[in-house]
C-alpha cells in the first residue's frame, strides 16, 4: 500500500503507466484497468498498492514533478559553465528541451496537469512550487552572472517565458520550436540586461 509519498521500485512502472495515460488522454483517462493495461501488469497488482484512483494519480503526479525536478537540477549544474555566456546558456536550455518534447512529451503534458492539480489542491502546491524554484534558482544563477541588475525578478520573467513557450509547444507544436524559443528568450534577456 502507498500513501502517496515514496515510490517504489515495483510501483515505478505503474507510475510511469499512470503518466503515460495522463499525458495522452488526462486525470479522466486514469483507471485501475487502463495503468494495468499500460504497465503489462495485472489489476490487481495496482490496486494492491494504490486502493484508490485518487492515490494513484496522486502518486504519479508528485513522481513526475519529483523526477522532473532532479532532472532539472542536473540540467542546471551542466549550463553552469555557459552561464556566463547567456546565448550558450540559453541555446542549451532550448536545445535540451526541444529534444524532451520530441522524446517524452506526454511527460511534460503529465507535469501541466500536475500544475493544474495544484491549482485546485493545496496539498500539490508544495511540490510544484519546488519544480519551479529549482528554475528560478538556474536562471537567477545566470542572469546574475550576465550582469543582471535585479537576477531574482528577471529570472521570474524568463521562467515565465519559457513555461509558457513550452506549454505552446506541447499544445500546438512548431517546426521551428527551437529557433523561434531561442530568439524570444534571447530577445527578452538582452532587454532584461539593458533596463538593467
Amino acid at each position: 500500500m502507498n500513501d502517496g509519498n515514496e515510490i517504489t521500485a515495483r510501483q515505478r512502472p505503474l507510475m510511469e503507466a499512470t503518466l503515460r495515460l495522463i499525458g495522452r488522454r488526462g486525470l479522466d483517462g486514469v483507471t485501475h484497468r487502463a495503468v494495468a493495461a499500460e504497465a503489462k501488469t495485472s489489476l490487481g497488482a495496482v490496486t494492491h498498492h494504490f486502493r484508490s484512483r485518487d492515490a494513484l494519480i496522486e502518486a504519479a503526479l508528485r513522481h513526475a514533478l519529483a523526477r522532473e525536478t532532479g532532472r532539472l537540477r542536473a540540467l542546471a549544474l551542466s549550463l553552469q559553465d555557459k552561464a556566463i555566456d547567456v546565448d550558450a546558456w540559453i541555446d542549451s536550455l532550448v536545445v535540451w528541451y526541444d529534444r524532451e518534447l520530441k522524446t517524452d512529451a506526454e511527460m511534460h503534458i503529465a507535469c501541466y496537469e500536475a500544475f493544474l492539480a495544484a491549482a485546485r489542491t493545496p496539498h500539490y502546491r508544495l511540490v510544484v512550487e519546488e519544480w519551479f524554484e529549482t528554475w528560478r534558482r538556474s536562471a537567477q544563477l545566470a542572469l546574475a552572472a550576465a550582469g543582471s541588475s535585479d537576477p531574482q525578478r528577471h529570472a521570474e520573467l524568463f521562467v515565465s517565458a519559457l513555461i509558457g513557450l513550452v506549454f505552446r509547444q506541447l499544445a500546438a507544436p512548431r517546426r521551428a520550436f527551437r529557433r523561434e524559443t531561442i530568439s524570444v528568450l534571447s530577445e527578452l534577456v538582452s532587454r532584461l540586461l539593458q533596463r538593467g
